[in-house]
């Protein structure tokens, strides 16, 4: 007898679109973001409840703040072949995980993520299929010192390496149906880059105008030691208000560089403190010298890394 092909059954589907309402406390010290949306499901049979079992992925907390569920006439486009359609919707608050990559602030672009999931049942059983017609978010978000650029609303089967020990899945075939919400932001806003810059340039431009001072040689290293410290304490508070991170950002550089310029002016004054008396004009000269091309060559370094950075983004 000939061996007959062992039926395939599509998954069950149902649309879901989201509404983004707010978005805010962006934090790159801890991590994470805020927002609130609305999501909603159009489903073929009562049966089918999506948003009972969604999940919001890399979320610290979630509050879902209401939910309705009814029988409709279907008027839309959407299941054709069905008179009726059972349409529900959520109103969702979360805060989630998300990792800000500073190192080109105040020019950074980043693309947050609100991942939808389906929990209980695998991508062969059901997937969802994206309102793309109704999606989007609210145009007059206010999101301080920010620009959202891009609102795009997309499906994809996020694959596990386990079957989370159930008898009825393959490990290697287990995947669970994702909407995956994205958010492209532009920083707009630079005070918060003055703020933690002019401390810094400051400090370099105090240390380098001590070479023109006509003070003993201890006031003059008791400057050095006051802004180095100012440049370190400012370093830090930079680091706690953008977040650690493993890569250089442009703010560390601009710090690493001022840290560098005062010693180079510190060595320069104690090598020229130590010439000797019949050396004084040279003294003199060389410290007059020094003043210009230090200045302009950090002021050409800083213009060179900032507009770099605000290139690249």
């Amino acid at each position: 007898m000939p061996v007959q092909a062992e039926a395939v059954t599509s998954p069950k589907t149902c649309q879901l679109g989201v509404y983004l309402t707010s978005l805010r406390d962006f934090n790159p010290a801890e991590k994470s973001f805020a927002a609130n949306f609305w999501v909603w499901s159009i489903c073929p049979f009562e049966t089918l409840k999506p948003l009972e079992s969604l999940k919001v992925i890399n979320n610290r907390e979630v509050s879902r703040d209401y939910t309705s569920f009814s029988r409709s006439e279907n008027q839309s486009d959407t299941f054709k072949a069905n008179k009726n359609v059972f349409w529900s919707e959520q109103e969702i608050s979360t805060t989630l995980y998300h990792n800000w990559d500073t190192k080109n602030y105040p020019f950074d672009r980043h693309k947050l993520e609100i991942s939808l999931e389906e929990a209980k049942l695998d991508a062969s059983n059901f997937v969802h299929v994206p309102d793309f017609t109704n999606s989007d978010y609210q145009h007059n978000i206010d999101v301080e010192g920010w620009e959202i650029t891009n609102f795009k609303v997309s499906q994809v089967n996020f694959p596990y390496r386990t079957s989370f020990g159930s008898p009825r899945i393959k490990k290697e075939a287990n995947s669970r149906s994702r909407l995956v919400v994205s958010i492209t932001i532009n920083r707009q806003s630079k005070v918060s880059f003055f703020k933690l810059a002019i401390g810094v340039y400051a400090a370099v431009a105090l240390s380098i105008m001590t070479l023109l001072l006509d003070q003993d040689f201890g006031d003059r290293m008791g400057i050095f030691v006051g802004t180095l410290f100012a440049v370190l304490v400012n370093m830090q508070a930079a680091t706690s208000d953008l977040g650690s991170t493993n890569s250089v950002t442009l703010i560390d550089f601009i710090h690493i560089i001022a840290i560098i310029y005062i010693f180079i002016t510190a060595i320069m004054l104690v090598y020229t403190r130590f010439l000797s008396e019949s050396e004084q004009d040279s003294r003199y000269l060389m410290r007059s010298f020094a003043v210009p091309i230090l200045s302009g060559s950090f002021v050409v370094l800083n213009i060179v890394v900032i507009a770099y950075a605000a290139i690249v983004g």
